[in-house]
Parts: structure tokens; C-alpha cells; sequence
């Protein structure tokens, strides 16, 4: 079997970091249950991160130049929705951890006095 090129190489290489991505993504899902808004993060997050991978190999087989163009644009756009939700999730997470923080020095305080 022939050696793929340095070009084949890298695209194989970006569609296994997607696949990686997105399955990582699925094993990070909470498995407690969680709020409504956090619901519909996730599922986008789960949306976008296997959109973003099932595209990069559908581009790999594209029609036409102009398929290949679209679904790699449709790939972007997914990663950077994927990419989003992550910034939101991880926001609200810092939130939750500091109003969880203030909870329980204020539990101290009560003690105290």
C-alpha cells in the first residue's frame, strides 16, 4: 500500500482529533441530573462537537470542490458553536463554584455567632 502524503496525513490527523473531540465530549456529559438551561447547552455542545466530526469526514468525500468548501465551512462553524458552549459551561460552572464557596462561609459565619 502507497504512503499517504504529508496533506492526507494531516487531514486524517485533524478528522481523528475531531473524533476524539466529540467522543470526549459524550463521556463528559453529566451523568446527575442537571437544570433545564444546562440541558440545552449540553445538547448543543453534543450537537456541535459531533457535527463538527461528522462533517471534516463527509467534506473528505465531498462531490465537488464546492461541496468539499461547504462542509468544511459547515465543520468551522460547528467548532466554533462547540467551542461557545464550552466557554458558557464553563462559566456557569465558576459560578456555581464561588456561589457554593459564599454559601459556606456564610454557614461559618452563622456558626460563629
Amino acid at each position: 500500500m502507497k504512503e499517504p502524503s504529508e496533506a492526507r496525513k494531516r487531514t486524517l490527523a485533524l478528522q481523528e482529533r475531531a473524533i476524539r473531540f466529540s467522543t470526549n465530549i459524550n463521556q463528559s456529559y453529566p451523568s446527575e441530573p442537571i437544570n433545564y438551561p444546562s440541558q440545552i447547552v449540553w445538547g448543543q455542545l453534543v450537537r456541535a462537537g459531533d457535527g463538527t466530526s461528522n462533517n471534516l469526514i463527509e467534506a473528505d468525500n465531498g462531490s465537488s470542490d464546492a461541496d468539499f468548501l461547504n462542509k468544511m465551512r459547515t465543520a468551522l462553524r460547528e467548532a466554533k458553536e462547540s467551542k461557545a458552549c464550552l466557554a458558557k459551561i464553563r462559566r456557569a460552572s465558576t459560578i456555581i463554584t464561588n456561589m457554593e464557596k459564599r454559601l459556606a462561609e456564610a454557614k461559618k459565619n452563622r456558626r460563629r455567632n
